[in-house]
């Protein structure tokens, strides 16, 4: 068993239930072979308001408005949502960007 670190933009604390106006720290107990889309699950289904904003818990996708730094990297560079935690890594909820040049 291990702890991840999840640091959460101040835009999205109210999705984790937290009422500040700064950015957000939770750390989080994974097993041994946890994903990142298991523990997604796991908060979604504790932070209602988490799954609405940046993972649906029912299709088990991000919803698309957030984007995932996993130990200083985008997720996508990983394994994506089946990327499996360790002890001690980071995850920051940013988030996502659109748009490009007129």
């Amino acid at each position: 068993m291990g702890r991840v670190k999840l640091e959460i933009l101040p835009w999205a604390t109210r999705a984790f239930g937290s009422s500040s106006s700064g950015r957000l720290v939770l750390r989080e107990e994974v097993e041994e072979g946890e994903t990142v889309q298991d523990l997604f699950v796991r908060l979604a289904s504790r932070y209602q308001a988490f799954g609405e904003v940046a993972f649906d818990p029912a299709a088990r996708r991000l919803t698309g408005q957030v984007t995932v730094i996993y130990n200083g990297r985008l997720l996508e560079l990983a394994e994506g949502l089946e990327t499996k935690l360790r002890d001690g890594d980071t995850l920051l909820l940013v988030p996502a960007f659109a748009g490009g040049a007129r």
